[in-house]
C-alpha cells in the first residue's frame, strides 16, 4: 500500500459511539486522530484515559476496530 492519506470508510454511527465512549485514538505525538485524514504512514495508539490498551496500530486497525466495535446494534 502507497503511503500517504487512505480512503477508508468508519460507520458515522460507530464512530459516534467511540467518541462517546471512554477510549481515543493518539498518534505517536500523543495528538488525537483526526479520522477524516487517517494515514498509512502513521502509527496510531488506542488508549483508555492515560493507559495505553493497543500501540502501533495502523491506519486500517483503527477502523476495523471503530466499525467492528462500535457499530454493533445494541438492544436496550
Amino acid at each position: 500500500m502507497a503511503k500517504g492519506s487512505i480512503i477508508m470508510e468508519i460507520n458515522a454511527d460507530a464512530l459516534k459511539n467511540f467518541q462517546n465512549s471512554k477510549f481515543n485514538f493518539v498518534d505517536a505525538d500523543g495528538n488525537d486522530v483526526d479520522f477524516d485524514n487517517l494515514d498509512e504512514s502513521v502509527k496510531y495508539t488506542l488508549r483508555d484515559g492515560e493507559t495505553v490498551v493497543e500501540d502501533d496500530m495502523h491506519a486500517k486497525d483503527v477502523v476495523d476496530t471503530i466499525n467492528n466495535e462500535y457499530g454493533k446494534t445494541m438492544n436496550v
